[in-house]
């Protein structure tokens, strides 16, 4: 009721696919929905999708005409039967149909997973057989059979068949009798069975051949190389999913083989056992009534070596010596047919081969030495010791012409060096001796010293290599390290690619020159070098900051010189300024000196601070001085002008102060004309009665006295004060207060 069949735009029923649907998930709905309708309009959408899948489950079902439920294999006599029985391999389906209509239905069947057999049927069969005819071992396997109809599919379960009983070959020879290695043609069978085989073929139980085919018959192609009767069998495998299965052998053929008539023969004059020296003749030649014999090939053969080849017969003649001793083969190669004959030659040795020796075994250039060429053993039965000759040569040139005792003496030198070798001859036997290859030794020469690696630089304090070599002089080499004449360490050099390196560390400049080193490859033969000669940096002291002037006196607007000084460096020596606070130097200097200055031309007060220098030079260390604190003080000229401003402000403050003291009594002098003079009577000694103004002075003196000033405002003094008018400051009542006066 809510959302109607008829599907309105607001509610969307998805498509029907054929076959039964499988469940929609919730995920499908969505993607559904996202898809035709992005925009919904009007019910829920849980209401819609609802009946969306009501809809599409009744549509299906309407439409799904049938629907197969199981499909059950049989195998049929059993899973294990003989070779040769009539198996039916059957697969039965369970179908539910919808409709009364013609349906295709597909059964397939498969061994070992691979489709072997396929029906299709419009029948609405439910059993369907899969026949095998006379099964073979090749049948053997596990089956499975599927159902389809339409999309409505499925399989049933393995089921084994196992087929004993593999047929026993068939051997047949083109050829009951042959001669020696002519072809004859081998033929095994086995007709009935079916796989992928192997023929094994077998000569009195040997192996001689075997071949991999899908056929079940093969024939190959045999040769025999010996006379005799023969026999052969064969036998075969099939390949199965889980291996080989064999048959039995088949029966014994036998074949005889004729010999060829025809025979190698060798004959050796006149003994097989000879001393060096004697001559041998060996003969080969073609026996047996074979009627061309003068067409047969004859080959002498030593070692696998052809020493004489021809045909009918051929002789091999030399004089013997020790490497002539061996098995020699007569050998005839008549097509395929090979035969042969061997006969040994046994040689005594006539004299031994020389054997060179050189005394002594270790030569120097100068020295003499001596070659001795000699053989140990002699036939003297057959020769005499003097009978042997003996030659030495030098690359191949002989050096004792006319002396054949085998001794020879030289002085070695480069010219004597090169490869040695002797001779020793008698009765047309010549045997060489071994090739001694002979260089004299060469005595060392002055060796060398020198400082290895950094530059040929040395720096006082600092560790580094010593190195010692001769550009002459044969290996091994024993270099020692010398100081003072003194040995220190010795290493030998065995190798020409070895290095004689010694540390060493010296403490002052002239410490260098004390070594030298000492090569000696011979004994009691050593040269020494000179005494070791390099560069030496000695590092700097600690350095020392002098101002000018003294740090205590530095004023405003004068030149500031700070001097940075070392006592000890090798030239040249880096000198920094630093002021403390700052990373970077004020100013550097890299001078050919032990000192260096940095000025600064108008000092103020800004410069004040804490001062230091550094110095440095190859030896990479940078030293650092003592820090001094520079307090610029004030210049002269302006320590004078402010005593003069201050002077000069003083005395305007007195001026300026006398100024208005004197002008404020005149004020008061002027103010006293308004006293107003009443006398008591005539006489001069009457008092006055005097009315003072604010701030009058009023003074009671004898008359001519002078009258005296206190400094005190509103006091008047006669003498000895004896009378003081205080005033009020409220100049509007001065005319209230009076104060008796004596004029």
């Amino acid at each position: 009721k809510a959302c109607p069949l008829s599907s309105p735009p607001s509610c969307y029923v998805p498509p029907l696919s054929h076959g039964f649907p499988s469940p929609v998930t919730s995920t499908q709905q969505a993607v559904w929905q996202k898809q035709q309708h992005p925009v919904r309009m009007g019910l829920p959408q849980s209401l819609c999708l609802l009946s969306a899948i009501l809809l599409t489950t009744w549509q299906t079902a309407e439409t799904q005409l049938a629907f197969v439920e199981r499909a059950e294999l049989t195998v049929l006599p059993g899973p294990l039967v003989q070779s040769g029985t009539n198996v039916s391999i059957q697969c039965e389906a369970k179908i539910t149909y919808n409709t009364m209509a013609s349906l295709n239905h597909q059964y397939m069947f498969y061994k070992d997973d691979k489709m072997v057999y396929e029906k299709n049927t419009t029948s609405k069969e439910r059993l369907i057989s899969f026949p095998i005819l006379g099964a073979r071992v090749a049948n053997s396997g596990t089956y499975k059979c599927s159902v389809r109809i339409n999309t409505s599919y499925r399989e049933s379960e393995q089921k084994p068949l196992t087929v004993e009983g593999l047929q026993t070959p068939s051997l047949f020879l083109n050829k009951s009798s042959v001669k020696e290695r002519e072809l004859v043609t081998a033929t095994c069978s086995a007709p009935k069975e079916i796989g992928s085989f192997v023929f094994l073929f077998f000569e009195g139980g040997k192996e001689v051949q075997s071949v991999f085919t899908s056929s079940n018959m093969v024939n190959i192609n045999l040769k025999f190389d010996t006379a005799g009767n023969k026999s052969l069998i064969c036998k075969y495998g099939i390949h199965l999913r889980l291996g080989m299965s064999f048959s039995a052998n088949s029966r014994e053929f036998h074949i005889h083989v004729a010999e060829v008539s025809i025979t190698p023969s060798i004959v050796i004059e006149p003994n097989t056992s000879v001393t060096e020296g004697d001559n041998v003749k060996i003969t080969c030649y073609v026996g047996g009534t074979y009627q061309n014999s003068s067409e047969v090939p004859l080959y002498l053969v030593k070692g696998g070596n052809v020493r004489l080849e021809g045909r009918t017969s051929i002789s091999f003649n030399k004089i013997m010596e020790v490497a002539d001793s061996g098995e020699y083969e007569c050998k005839i190669i008549m097509g395929d047919v090979l035969k042969s004959v061997n006969g040994a030659v046994r040689i005594s040795e006539l004299f031994s081969v020389p054997v060179l020796t050189m005394d002594p075994l270790e030569v120097y250039e100068g020295d003499m030495f001596s070659l001795t060429c000699h053989s140990t053993n002699i036939a003297h039965q057959r020769i005499r010791q003097n009978d042997v000759k003996y030659s030495i040569t030098r690359n191949g040139n002989i050096l004792n012409q006319g002396d054949f005792s085998g001794k020879y003496t030289t002085t070695a030198a480069t010219s004597s060096n090169g490869n040695y070798s002797c001779a020793a001859s008698a009765k047309l036997i010549k045997k060489n001796s071994e090739v001694i290859v002979f260089k004299a030794k060469v005595l060392v020469s002055q060796p060398l010293i020198n400082v290895y690696g950094s530059n040929g630089e040395v720096i006082v304090g600092q560790s580094f290599q010593v190195q010692c070599h001769c550009e002459n002089g044969s290996l091994p080499i024993t270099y020692t390290l010398m100081k003072n004449k003194k040995p220190q360490r010795s290493v030998t050099i065995k190798q020409p690619y070895e290095k004689a390196l010694f540390n060493v560390n010296i403490m002052k400049k002239d410490e260098l020159s004390h070594f030298n080193c000492r090569a000696e490859n011979k004994k009691n033969n050593t040269k020494e070098s000179e005494m070791l000669n390099a560069t030496v940096i000695v590092p700097v002291s600690k350095p020392m900051l002098i101002s000018v002037p003294d740090f205590r006196d530095v004023t405003e607007g004068t030149e500031l010189l700070l001097i940075c000084k070392v006592t000890e460096g090798s030239l040249p020596i880096t000198f920094k300024w630093f002021r403390r606070g700052t990373s970077q130097p004020l100013h550097t200097r890299t001078v050919k000196d032990k000192f260096a200055n940095y000025t600064v031309d108008s000092v103020d007060g800004d410069q004040s601070g804490t001062y230091y220098c550094e110095a440095g030079n190859k030896a990479s260390n940078e030293m650092q001085s003592k820090e001094s604190t520079i307090e610029v003080k004030m210049a002269t000229w302006k320590k004078a002008l402010i005593a003069a401003l201050c002077i000069c402000t003083l005395l305007v403050a007195c001026i300026a102060f006398l100024y208005h003291r004197h002008k404020a009594k005149r004020g008061k002098r002027e103010t006293a004309t308004e006293l107003s003079v009443k006398p008591s009577s005539p006489k001069s000694d009457d008092s006055l009665s005097v009315s003072l103004a604010h701030d009058t002075e009023v003074y009671n003196a004898h008359k001519g006295a002078a009258p005296p000033f206190d400094g005190m405002e509103g006091r008047a003094a006669n003498g000895t004060r004896d009378s003081v008018a205080s005033l009020p400051a409220n100049n509007s009542n001065r005319s209230s207060y009076s104060s008796p006066a004596t004029v």
